[in-house]
């Protein structure tokens, strides 16, 4: 039996999803697996590397770009394991870890997902256990709050108060590497296509828990993600990184309007328009390139914000 479905959606990240299948060998030994790729009309010639050099490989070729959660969807449609797993092609897995991840599943029955310690190429420490967001999350994170009260039910960052050795409940967990068991995925359905890009494995999670499924955090997997490689070049001014702003605002306030009602939505939009504008005017006319920097992001996220913020 198929202990391990694991799903890459890949777009125009040819090289880094070479070396991510290359990586599974070692990655998940052990353990029996079934992977697809969904490969989302790239035009680098990733699918064709892949039917070459991975035959082993399921490949699901899209005549275009379905985004994230749709693509995700055809390939859980098609996976037969006990458990299912969302792999973002710019991973390295380490040797074991996938069978890590599955050993802990099976000792505890009531986790319903789980994932792994996230590391920087450098090794550093990368953000992915996190507390669900609220209405006050986003502002708390500008007015600097999360790191002044790590412990606090509105900082999202679990690894503040508790590290990033520490194996932990956690509410939502990155989508980079997101292990869901296929009893709890029968549950509450697949990834909501309603989400493009960003916060469908946020809003996949809090379904889970909300069937009462736990989330956990497993530090002794570790998996190497380079991050943000299939959204374009980073832009360091910007009010997110690379091309986050065409799809973050919409699919946050989807995330919001589903589960903080439509009060909550409201509040917590209208927290971030008032705080990134205090911001904006407070760094608007000093000199400093730090505060012109600041004034820049803050008009930026206005601009995303204003404009995407009422339809979405």
């Amino acid at each position: 039996m198929t202990d391990l479905s694991i799903v890459i959606v890949s777009y125009n990240t040819r090289e880094l999803l070479r070396e991510c299948l290359e990586s599974l060998t070692l990655g998940a030994a052990g353990i029996a697996v079934e992977t697809f790729v969904v490969d989302n009309a790239s035009k680098d010639a990733s699918a064709e590397m892949v039917a070459e050099r991975f035959p082993q490989v399921r490949l699901i070729r899209n005549p275009d770009n379905r985004g994230f959660a749709a693509a995700n969807n055809l390939g859980l449609a098609e996976a037969t394991g006990r458990h299912v797993m969302l792999l973002n092609p710019d991973t390295v897995v380490r040797p074991g870890a996938f069978a890590e991840l599955v050993r802990f599943m099976d000792a505890h029955p009531q986790a319903g997902y789980c994932g792994p310690r996230l590391v920087n190429a450098d090794g550093s420490h990368q953000l992915s256990a996190r507390r669900f967001p609220t209405w006050w999350s986003s502002a708390a994170n500008l007015l600097g709050w999360d790191k002044k009260h790590p412990a606090s039910r509105h900082c999202g960052d679990l690894h503040a108060a508790a590290g990033d050795r520490t194996e932990m409940p956690a509410g939502w967990l990155t989508g980079a590497c997101l292990l869901v068991r296929r009893t709890a995925m029968q549950q509450v359905g697949v990834l909501d296509e309603g989400y493009f890009m960003y916060f469908e494995e946020t809003d996949w999670c809090r379904r889970l828990a909300n069937a009462g499924w736990a989330g956990w955090y497993v530090p002794s997997a570790e998996v190497l993600h380079y991050g943000g490689q299939s959204v374009g070049p980073v832009e360091s001014d910007a009010p997110f990184f690379g091309n986050r702003p065409a799809f973050w605002v919409p699919s946050q306030r989807r995330y919001y309007r589903r589960h903080l009602g439509r009060g909550g939505h409201l509040v917590a939009v209208s927290l971030e328009v008032a705080l990134n504008a205090l911001l904006w005017l407070r760094h608007r006319w000093r000199k400093a390139p730090e505060s012109r920097t600041k004034a820049r992001r803050a008009s930026q996220a206005l601009h995303h914000l204003l404009r995407r913020g009422a339809t979405a």
